[in-house]
């Protein structure tokens, strides 16, 4: 199985080269882009016959983003704790300013445990999740 991230990025000649190596081996090849990646592809019908199925990726819902906060936030290092209101207003903010967007919730809760290092905080506030909004290219935090 051979996962590729931002596919759309690619060259033509590297985009071939894996489609060889797809038909000499028969592996399994997953190519993830930003949207439009199909509609490149379809300019190729050797390669675009090949496409098994597209699936376009939807932001996360407001309780799956409360389980990769509560999850993922565990791997930074950061617990949310549901009995202080930082813990509550916390991951609201995060899920909030991600809007659904996994791999910014990433880099928010990535973002928080290096203000947290760098001040001593050992709890996650609001004030927390601002300042690493603040520090990172996300727009504005409506």
């Amino acid at each position: 199985m051979l996962i590729v991230d931002e596919a759309d990025r690619l060259s033509i000649a590297s985009l071939e080269h894996m489609r060889d190596l797809y038909d000499r081996y028969g592996f399994g090849l997953i190519l993830m882009g930003m949207p439009g990646l199909e509609k490149k592809f379809a300019r190729y019908p050797q390669l675009y016959s090949r496409i098994g199925f597209v699936h376009e990726f939807k932001p996360l819902r407001e309780a799956e983003m409360r389980l990769v906060a509560a999850r993922h936030g565990a791997v930074f290092g950061i617990i949310f704790d549901q009995e202080s209101l930082g813990g509550i207003e916390a991951p609201a903010a995060v899920i909030r300013l991600t809007r659904g967007n996994l791999r910014l919730a990433e880099r928010l809760l990535a973002q928080m445990r290096r203000i947290m290092d760098i001040n001593a905080a050992t709890e996650v506030t609001l004030e927390v999740v601002e300042a690493a909004r603040d520090r990172l290219v996300i727009g504005p935090g409506d």
